[in-house]
């Protein structure tokens, strides 16, 4: 069992049963499965094995006040020291340990230092399930998987209903790979290929061996995955009939399949988790090999996306329902064929997301990109507007379908900014705006509504270096779908944002709430909650006063709530005031007018401690670190939440006690 406990410090702690109780290591912090990253553990008191059921809140006062949940649980085998319970290895100082969680597998080495009998080190042991610690970690929660029992071939992808080019958040766009739909399986020692809906073929076992070499390094003991298998010819482009004459014995025909799903992971059965999480999950199991090759996605953009498609000469591209289990119903694949391309004559491979954003863009005449906007690091308006291009697949579904007004600093960062809610009558015809009536001005105010990377790009060549969306979006204009907390260090240090942003997680966490964090961008830090759109503006405003109001008098000397800054005597200040109708929050991968040039960041809670630096994610740096771990954010677009248990714990919990 592992516990990630807030108490007056985060930390993780393993427990392993050994005679009866459970033997317990705090682990300050966390877990990477990088064999060459060693982790401080703290050998702690036993536990009663009652303690693997626990989860909850620990009273502020009581020993280990905070909150706890359960982060992972499995069996586990002693492969060296210690006998068969353990307890000889605890004695000596050192245990290999073979976990079979979810999140933590394979070998594991807890070995005791010099320092004293409760220190030890905790690392990876060099296996399968070994890897980069730069590269994204395993640790997904595979919420809604069960016990994998069939032996079975699953069924195939449903024939898949054609539909028009569409963009939608709640869709993932794929291209459309003419080649044979496989299955790749590796089930006890065994790695073994099959078409979709079909039996194991002697070709695909025998005359196909480096897909099999392939598979056999995927990091996982059992999986069954779903892909593409493709031939190239010597132009790079996929041809059926030399995937044919592959498959009849001309081994001097490359082929490459691309996996795009994920069905069972170890002893899990995945195929009722949401798509989006399979693919996350599948994404950090494949190591680098030319033959076996994640199908990356783009998210939103199916209309850019698929306009792409066509202009390469691709048969089309596919949409998959984000949150649907395998294989879904026909409405959750659809096929978008490209209009005069016949599906049986060309096929695109690799299709690169840049690509996709320039070919289907919108003319926007780019003006003075070579114009500085930060000084420091010399950046210019083009550095910006070529960030936004590479990103835009992440920010706008943050951004859509809500009236969003720009924060315009044409001159850059030196110069004169100003916020513009009004757009112009000289805007573009095809920029999309929402008219909406002013409450304290009377009039209707015309509001962007940025949908798309044109738009977004548009936006960014007048000089908004950032932009602003509502909290709700246009078709529930007074139902907010997040509640925001706003960590506004002023002169603070930012040492205090991340004890105030620890504070604050404890008891979002503690009433039941799964909140995201990330950088403001500029000097604080933002905390999500995504609600379903049922609860008021002011419902969300009053939960957010009683938290921040909660959190502030539990630490008077570093935060207030106190809205006039010079009563707020150097604290840090909790702003619930943004969950109004109207007020916006920056978005996260929004770049900002600040001089470092930083951009609001999603964080992993995990990440909150004396060593954050907000300054390091930068428009130049933000990309690679987006391409590594993914969008962290991603469960605001669709955890959405019910806020009136929460508001019940909340008062059972904190209210009560006072």
């Amino acid at each position: 069992m592992v516990h990630r406990h807030e108490a007056r410090r985060l930390h993780y702690d393993l427990r392993l049963e050994m005679k009866g109780v459970l033997r317990s290591w705090a682990v300050p912090k966390g877990f990477t499965c990088d064999p060459e990253v060693k982790k401080l553990a703290v050998r702690t008191e036993d536990h009663p094995l009652a303690y693997t059921e626990f989860e909850g809140v620990i009273p502020e006062g009581e020993y280990g006040g905070g909150t706890m949940t359960r982060w992972d649980r499995g069996r586990y085998e002693i492969t060296e020291g210690g006998g068969d319970d353990g307890a000889a290895g605890v004695a000596a100082g050192k245990l290999v340990i073979r976990l079979r969680g979810r999140k933590l597998r394979g070998a594991w080495h807890l070995v005791r230092t010099k320092r004293g009998e409760h220190e030890w080190l905790l690392f990876k042991g060099r296996d399968r399930y070994a890897r980069s610690d730069s590269d994204r970690q395993p640790f997904f929660d595979l919420d809604g998987s069960r016990r994998w029992t069939g032996d079975a071939t699953p069924a195939p992808l449903p024939p898949m209903r054609e539909a028009a080019p569409f963009s939608d958040g709640d869709f993932l766009f794929e291209p459309d790979l003419l080649g044979v739909p496989m299955f790749l399986e590796r089930r006890g020692g065994r790695v073994r290929l099959a078409p979709a809906g079909g039996d194991e073929a002697p070709a695909w076992r025998n005359r196909l061996p480096e897909l099999l070499e392939a598979g056999d390094g995927l990091r996982a003991e059992a999986f069954l995955a779903h892909g593409v298998l493709v031939a190239t010819d010597a132009a790079d482009r996929p041809s059926p009939k030399r995937l044919a004459a592959r498959v009849a014995g001309d081994d001097r025909i490359p082929v490459v399949l691309y996996l795009n799903d994920l069905l069972r992971y170890e002893e899990w059965d995945l195929r009722p988790v949401p798509l989006r999480e399979r693919k996350a999950l599948l994404s950090t199991l494949l190591p680098a090999n030319p033959v076996l090759v994640f199908c990356d996605h783009v998210a939103v953009r199916g209309t850019e996306f698929h306009a792409a498609c066509e202009a390469a000469g691709l048969p089309g591209s596919i949409a998959r329902r984000a949150d649907a289990p395998w294989p879904g119903e026909g409405s959750d694949c659809l096929r978008i064929p490209a209009a005069g391309v016949p599906r049986e004559e060309h096929l695109l491979v690799g299709l690169s997301r840049q690509r996709a954003a320039r070919a289907a863009a919108r003319p926007v005449r780019f003006t003075n990109l070579d114009k500085v906007f930060w000084p420091d690091p010399g950046y210019t308006k083009g550095d910006l507007i070529r960030y936004y291009d590479r990103v835009a697949e992440h920010l706008l579904p943050y951004l859509r379908e809500r009236p969003a007004h720009l924060l315009r600093a044409p001159d850059g960062v030196g110069g004169k900014a100003f916020y513009q809610k009004d757009l112009p009558d000289h805007t573009p015809d095809w920029v999309e705006t929402e008219a909406i009536p002013s409450g304290s001005r009377g009039e209707t105010i015309r509001y962007l509504i940025c949908n798309d990377a044109s738009a977004l790009l548009y936006a960014a060549n007048l000089g908004s270096i950032d932009i602003h969306p509502w909290l709700s979006r246009r078709s529930r204009p007074d139902y907010p779908d997040w509640v925001v907390f706003d960590l506004d260090p002023g002169g603070a240090p930012f040492s205090d944002v991340v004890r105030l942003a620890r504070a604050f997680g404890k008891v979002l966490r503690g009433i039941g709430l799964r909140p995201s964090l990330k950088t403001s961008g500029a000097t604080g830090l933002h905390i999500h909650v995504p609600l379903e759109p049922i609860y008021p503006y002011e419902v969300a405003r009053q939960f957010a006063e009683a938290v921040s109001t909660h959190v502030a008098d539990e630490h008077r000397d570093i935060a207030t709530v106190e809205r006039q800054v010079a009563r707020r005597g150097g604290r840090v200040y909790l702003d619930f005031l943004q969950n109004r109708r109207g007020q916006t929050v920056v978005p996260p991968y929004a770049a900002r007018p600040v001089p470092a040039a930083s951009v609001s960041t999603p964080l992993d809670w995990d990440e909150l401690d004396g060593g954050l630096d907000p300054s390091r994610f930068t428009l130049k740096t933000l990309p690679e670190r987006l391409d590594r771990l993914g969008d962290l954010f991603a469960g605001t677009l669709h955890d959405r939440q019910h806020l009136l248990p929460a508001i019940r714990r909340f008062e059972a919990t904190y209210l009560v006690r006072r």
